[in-house]
């Protein structure tokens, strides 16, 4: 797809790929042992010698599109294009004639890290191969439910993981694009209108930099300062309310590219790697870039980590610099070019003291969609299993395959007359060195070293510099580390799924001042169910009052906590707000309007309107407490068929029973 001034911005996935990333909306679940042949129509001739073929299920909790012969349910049709229908079909035939495997896939109906458990603990496991979420391998691992492949490691591929306590588990641990993980993406066209950026009139790019061997962190310091100075008063142009950031992203973001191009991992294939020199360098420039105010990074020092905006900015036009998840830098790219912009790539930047060409300087990549054979598998089946899941990983047809340009898989403009080309060729340099390095998350160790960074960088709960935090809590890493271990060798499947909480009541608690909490039962508004366990008996929960002065009045946030354990101990916790009011008080809330807030577009439904979020600037009693959740707005008046403007009032009624009205004029537009 071609946009303004000539730039392009790629959306097709490399080449070699042939599963798709993503749930359908039209998925269809299929219940535990239901399967979908795929082979297509098998050449009887050829095959009228031949035993019966051996059934390989493979289960994903995306079946339906990866099912060549998968029809929508309302369409009838292929969900699947043409194209690449045709092309698997091919590749399922190839695995049919070349192992005598008949390729049949199952629809996880559900959770995938649940329906594994329960499926191998039942002893009946749901497929034989099983392709497990991106973020989800660390908890199955954890469960001891995969088949340990070290008896057929000849039949594992140069491309494998590196072994989990000495021990092969996965068929691949990764995704299907070798690219980096949170790749460092910025506006074109914002660091064009910088002339600090400009040498003798022209722009010298990040990417110009990398060739060059000068882009390191003091460069990358140096140059968002020069982007910073010519955009303090710049305005962003989807929310003019911001101004354009440098560089927006989160202390865990920046940090975890900064290890890798130090050299380091947080547990890479060396082991735990958080107390090496690079990951202690990577967390001090980190900490120097927030303090410098060179990167912005959202309410991180009241602990909420806004990671997920962060990644959103450079789409919405509100920054030049950007670490993005690499499946959605095409979506970002499309926004930009939106707007007759483009996106660039460049590698993050390494430390100073180290060349270019340092291999340990490195892209991160952290464990994506990855494939495993499940425990009770017949034995017969897995090196079949081994060989027919690489085939149809890799798009084997057993015909040559044609020498063709490389495909780029991330959004980026290579079509820029002064870094396409450079960009594309460095891209593809990256992605072809760049193997699963960073095993945090298969560890359970990730969420951890976040917490433990952002402390120490924001100096929360009195926590010391990194380098010295560290050394203290140590321990905890090796503790989650040491768990993970235990139940790889303990011999049975482990139930480490939490049970699930359901409020059976509604509302806010809320109580008058002076109320003994403790003689309240807490826990007859729940119910709670286990994977396993099934309905759990609340007579075994428990209630903690945490931190709720019932003498003042106020909001006390997860104050009341209800707790219970399933049988295995896995403990789930629900955390409950509760109010303390005045119930004497007689002072009517105060509600007030913003000053200016949306119009409502023609059809829209009035109900679903969260009126308190989108046209109420405060609701509060006298003693503060928030009331946005009991505002309410009478429709009596507005019609949503017909534009126009309608008055529409507001009530709100705090915990005393006191009320305040307003109304407000809103008016009925009609919709892009």
């Amino acid at each position: 797809m071609f946009f303004k001034k000539y730039k392009q911005v790629i959306s097709m996935a490399l080449a070699s790929t042939l599963l798709l990333t993503g749930c359908s909306a039209a998925s269809q679940e299929v219940a535990s042992g239901e399967t979908s042949t795929t082979t297509g129509v098998a050449k009887e001739e050829s095959n009228k010698d031949k035993a019966e073929p051996i059934v390989i299920r493979y289960g994903s909790h995306a079946a339906s599109e990866e099912d060549p012969n998968y029809k929508d349910p309302v369409t009838g049709e292929y969900v699947m294009d043409e194209e690449t229908r045709a092309e698997k079909l091919k590749v399922l035939e190839h695995i049919r004639e070349t192992l005598n495997v008949d390729f049949q896939f199952v629809q996880f109906p559900g959770d995938t890290g649940e329906v594994l458990l329960q499926s191998v603990l039942a002893g009946d496991p749901i497929c034989d191969v099983a392709r497990i979420y991106t973020y989800g391998a660390g908890g199955i691992l954890g469960q001891n439910i995969l088949q340990p492949l070290d008896e057929w490691e000849e039949l594992l591929k140069e491309e494998d993981p590196p072994k989990v306590f000495d021990k092969y588990y996965f068929l691949r641990l990764g995704g299907d694009h070798n690219i980096t993980f949170l790749p460092l993406m910025y506006n074109i066209d914002y660091i064009e209108a910088v002339d600090a950026l400009k040498v003798d009139g022209k722009t010298v790019y990040p990417t110009d930099l990398y060739l060059s061997g000068d882009w390191t962190w003091s460069t990358f310091k140096d140059y968002l300062e020069k982007i910073d100075r010519h955009y303090t008063n710049s305005q962003a142009p989807e929310r003019p309310e911001r101004r354009i950031e440098a560089f927006w992203s989160s202390h865990y973001d920046i940090v975890l590219q900064a290890v890798h191009a130090a050299g380091g991992s947080i547990y890479g294939r060396n082991g735990l790697e958080i107390e090496s020199d690079a990951t202690k360098e990577a967390v001090a420039f980190t900490q120097e870039l927030i303090e410098s105010g060179l990167v912005y990074v959202q309410n991180q020092a009241e602990g909420n980590q806004d990671i997920v905006d962060g990644r959103e900015s450079i789409g919405r036009g509100e920054t030049v610099f950007s670490l993005i998840e690499d499946w959605k830098t095409r979506s970002h790219s499309q926004k930009l070019a939106e707007r007759g912009q483009s996106m660039g790539y460049v590698p993050f930047p390494r430390p100073d003291h180290m060349e270019l060409d340092d291999p340990n300087y490195r892209d991160c990549r952290i464990p994506g969609e990855s494939y495993a054979i499940l425990k009770g598998t017949d034995e017969e089946k897995i090196p079949l299993a081994i060989q027919a899941t690489y085939m149809y990983l890799n798009g084997e047809t057993g015909e040559p395959k044609e020498e063709g340009e490389k495909s780029v898989f991330i959004g980026m403009d290579m079509f820029h007359p002064e870094i396409g080309q450079d960009m594309v060729d460095i891209y593809h340099k990256r992605s072809e060195e760049t193997v699963v390095n960073e095993l945090a998350d298969v560890f359970s160790i990730s969420g951890k070293f976040i917490g433990l960074v952002g402390d120490s960088i924001y100096g929360r709960n009195n926590t010391p510099k990194y380098s010295v935090a560290i050394e203290q809590q140590r321990g905890i890493f090796d503790d989650a580390i040491a768990i993970k271990e235990k139940a790889l060798n303990s011999g049975k499947a482990q139930d480490n799924v939490v049970p699930k909480f359901e409020k059976i009541v509604t509302g806010t608690y809320h109580y008058p001042v002076g109320t003994d909490l403790s003689q309240i039962d807490f826990t007859k508004d729940f119910t709670a169910t286990d994977n396993i366990d099934g309905n759990l008996d609340m007579a075994t929960a428990t209630v903690e009052i945490v931190d709720v002065d019932t003498t003042v009045a106020a909001t006390y946030t997860s104050g009341i906590q209800v707790k219970i354990k399933d049988k295995n101990g896995n403990e789930a916790v629900s955390k409950n707000d509760v109010v303390i009011f005045d119930d004497k008080n007689t002072t009517p809330p105060t509600l007030a309007a913003k000053a200016e807030y949306r119009t409502i577009k023609l059809e829209e439904d009035a109900n679903k309107i969260n009126w308190a979020n989108d046209f109420i600037e405060s609701a509060v009693d006298k003693d503060g407490i928030v009331l946005n959740s009991r505002v309410e707005a009478d429709l009596s008046e507005l019609d949503t068929t017909t534009a126009g403007t309608y008055n529409v009032p507001l009530t709100v009624t705090d915990y005393a029973n006191n009320k305040a009205s307003i109304t407000i004029e809103v008016e009925v537009v009609k919709g892009e």
